[in-house]
Order: C-alpha cells, then structure tokens, then sequence
C-alpha cells in the first residue's frame, strides 16, 4: 500500500473522478438490479398463483350464473330473451372452462385429475343440455333439467375440491416465496451494508486526494487576494493537476510577491473591457439573427398567400366557385395568420376566421362534422387574444370527433364573470380527474390559450364527461358588473 499512494495522487483529476464515480455507480447499479430481481420474482410468482385462483373462481362465477339463467328458461312463463341470456351464459362457461384446461407440465396430479374430470363432466352436461333446448314438451324438458342439475352438482363438487386444492398449494407456495425473500432481503442488506461501506471508502479518497488540496489551494488564493502574500507555501503531494497548480502557485507567490496588487488591477480591468467587447458582439449578433429570422419567416407565408390568390383567381376564370371560395377562405386563414403584431383582435374577427376555418373542415369531413355558432353580434367588437377559437375547435376535431362524427357548438354572450365564449362538442369525452400531463398531449395549444387568457386577466375551463363530450368555456374580462351566465 506504500507505493499505491504515490502513483494514486499522480493520477489525472479526471481519472481519478471516472473511477471514483464509476465505481460508486456501479455499486448502485447492483443494489437497484438485486431490488428490481426481487421485485420481478415476488411479482411473477404471485401472479401465478393468483392467474389459477382467478380461473377456478371465474370458472365457478359462469357456471353458477349458467344455471340461474337455466332456471328462468324452463319455467312456463320465461322471461323475454330468456334463451339468448342462457346461451350468453354458456359461452361464457365454455369461455372460463378454456382457461382451465388441464396440463402436465404445470399442474400437479391431484389437480391435472380435477380438471380432467371437469372437463369431462363439462362434457356431459353439455350433450344434456343440447338435449334440453331441442325439447319443446314441458316434461320432458323437466326431465332433462333434473338430469342437468344433478351433473351440475357433481361439477360443482370437482370444482370446490379443485379450488381447495389450488389453496392448500398456494399456501405452501406463499410460505416458499415467504422463505425466499428473507432469504433475498439478508443478502440484499448484506450487500448493501458492503455498497455504503464502499460508497464511504471513495467519498473518503475522493475528499483526501481532491476536495482537500483544492481547498487548501482556495484558502491560499483567498488570502492572497486578501493581500497576505507571506502565507507559508503549498504542500505538494503529487503531480497532478492539482500538484502542478500548487507549484506554480508557490513560484507565483515568490516571484512577483511586490508587484500583486498591480497585475491585479491590470488583470480585472482587461477581464472588464474583454466582457464588454464580448456583450456588444453577442448582442450585435443576435440582432442581426433575429432579423434575418423574422425576414425569412415571412417570406414563405407570404410567398403561400400570394399563390393561393393566384390559384383562387384562375379558379374563377375556369368557372369553379366551390374550390375558389375554399381557396379564399385559406388564404383569408394565411392573411389573418401573418398580421403578427397584433396580440389581440376583436371577438368578430375570431367568429370570421372560426368560419372560414369550419367551412374547410366541413368540406374535407362532410356531414359528419358540424358546426353552429350562436353569435351575439353586440359583442362583435370585444377585444380578445388572437388566436383562441380556431384551437379549440381543432381540437374538439381531432381528439372528439374525427373517429365518429357529431357537430361542435360556438356560442357567445355576456356572463355575470365577463364576456363568456362556449366551445361544445358531443365528442367521445376524457377524464377531466387525468393529470395535467395527460390533458397537454390530448390538447391542440390549449395551455398556450390557459396562459394568455390569464395574462389578459380572463380564465379558461375545461368541463368533460367519457362518453358525453366536452366543453371549453372562455371568459374575457371587461368590466365590473354583469348579469349571471350559463354553466357548460
């Protein structure tokens, strides 16, 4: 051990580090993957044992239903679609007795012979059965029920017998997972106590050969720059980085002990102009970037919109009012997209363009989306954020109804918080209990609108039901006194 502390503190800080720190994430590494092992075999165990309970008791549920539906089938006076519930019934059994099929390489002899006699059982009572719904005479069909449940009897006595087995077995095969994981957990604290003792030796090199120096070196620095320059000299342990920055700390301290304070004050006033220089050159940079960036931005958009008008103009000369009037309002989109400076519109505008947008998807869907918009048109001049509407109503397309169809509702009047703007669907609906998480990937910019409506000082709710649709209702402030509005 003598000659490995030499050569240890003559190892690079970043060699030193990378095996440090390696082997402190190795050590973790092992401890979680004995946990996750431990995890997985209780979990896989277990779920064996609960996948056979719950095919016995599966089992047990269908058949008992099976014959309280054969019962309403056979009296005088059945009940309306008594036949088809009772054969509903028996796929269901012959559903659950698949998944009780007998096997030797899992089961036991006991229960392999269980199974087999249910199954065999199983297929007796269904040759009476055919026998019974054949029947249309009052007696004999009697006679063939008695028969039945005297078979059902016996096929509820296997089954019993079968799942007292199953919990004998699955008693015993507790106690063995019971052993197993103390036997799992003594070692895993053996190892871990072994981990946080090895954890312990490397933070303690770490701190002895790296955090110890560079810290005598800080304390050296501090008091140089406190103007004690006859501080004793640094200890030199090795030739590191930290090594070679002690002895050129020691030179530097001898050699120019006098003269300090005025390389000093030379040094700071280069780093100031240098920052300086640096700041206006990024700062110069970035303006011109910006431009560039806002230049080339709009060139795209408008070079669309001014195609798009070509394109509706030439519709127009070849007699096609259907594709010109969808063309302008595309374009109407574009022109409304790239008036960039304004941050908020009036509420008859964002109606206009909700239109235009609405009139393009009702063409691509057809019947199958609608849309009705309810406008008070006193409200037509309000000032809203752009860009509010058209998202939500995307939205209530493409996650609502794309896959079924229905018809999305607009409607606007004065509430008692403020202006209140309802955007409605009779889509498929979500949980409005998912976490905000799974609301932002479900949602086309619905946070963006959250965020901007509440910077204007108005709110945004979102009210949903599965299987009812959902509602986003806005409310835009602009004064203090209101009359009351409607919920979603």
């Amino acid at each position: 051990m003598k000659w490995v502390r030499p050569k240890w503190y003559d190892v690079s800080i970043q060699a030193k580090s990378i095996l440090l720190m390696g082997t402190m994430l190795a050590a973790t590494w092992i401890l979680v993957g004995l946990v996750v092992l431990q995890l997985h075999t209780f979990s896989s165990k277990s779920s064996i044992i609960m996948n056979e309970y719950m095919d016995i008791t599966g089992f047990m549920e269908a058949f008992s239903a099976e014959n309280v539906y054969l019962e309403a089938y056979i009296r005088p006076v059945r009940p309306m679609n008594a036949r088809e519930d009772y054969l509903a019934a028996v796929h269901d059994t012959d559903h659950c007795l698949e998944e009780l099929q007998p096997d030797l390489q899992t089961d036991r002899r006991e229960e392999y012979a269980l199974k087999r006699a249910i199954c065999n059982a199983m297929e007796h009572y269904r040759k009476s059965q055919a026998a019974l719904l054949e029947e249309e005479t009052p007696s004999q069909m009697i006679e063939h029920y008695l028969s039945l449940k005297t078979q059902s009897t016996y096929i509820d006595g296997y089954t019993r017998d079968l799942l007292h087995s199953q919990m004998i077995q699955g008693g015993e095969q507790w106690q063995e997972i019971d052993e197993t994981n103390t036997r799992s957990s003594s070692r895993f604290v053996i190892f871990l106590i072994i981990a946080t003792a090895l954890m312990c030796v490397v933070l303690l090199v770490f701190n002895r050969s790296i955090l110890r120096p560079l810290a005598a070196l800080g304390r050296a620095a501090d008091m140089i720059g406190n103007g004690r320059y006859d501080a004793p000299p640094l200890i030199v342990r090795g030739d590191d980085e930290l090594g070679r920055t002690a002895k050129s700390f020691n030179l530097m301290q001898t050699e120019i002990r006098r003269t300090i304070h005025a390389l000093e004050k030379q040094s700071e006033m280069e780093k100031h102009l240098l920052e300086k220089e640096v700041e206006t050159a990024q700062m110069q940079r970035k303006l011109q970037e910006g431009r560039f960036a806002q230049l080339q931005s709009q060139i795209n958009p408008h070079f669309l919109f001014n195609t798009l008008s070509t394109i509706a103009a030439l519709a127009r000369e070849e007699d096609a009012p259907l594709s010109e009037d969808l063309i302008l309002r595309l374009s109407n989109f574009f022109r409304y997209s790239l008036e960039s400076d304004e941050k908020v519109v009036t509420l008859g505008r964002e109606i206009q363009l909700l239109r235009d947008y609405m009139e393009l998807q009702e063409t691509r869907y057809g019947e199958r989306i609608t849309m009705e918009i309810q406008e008070d048109t006193e409200l037509s001049d309000i000032l809203v954020p752009k860009f509010i509407l058209q998202p939500l109503v995307e939205n209530a397309i493409l996650h609502g109804l794309r896959e079924r169809g229905g018809q999305v509702r607009v409607r606007t009047f004065r509430g008692r918080k403020g202006v209140a703007i309802m955007v409605t669907d009779n889509g498929c609906g979500f949980d409005p209990a998912q976490s905000r998480e799974t609301l932002g990937r479900h949602s086309v910019g619905l946070s963006n609108i959250r965020e901007r409506m509440e910077l204007s000082g108005g709110q945004l709710d979102v009210f949903s039901r599965p299987g009812m649709g959902t509602c986003v209702r806005l409310i835009v402030r602009e004064g203090e006194e209101y009359v009351q509005d409607t919920g979603c």
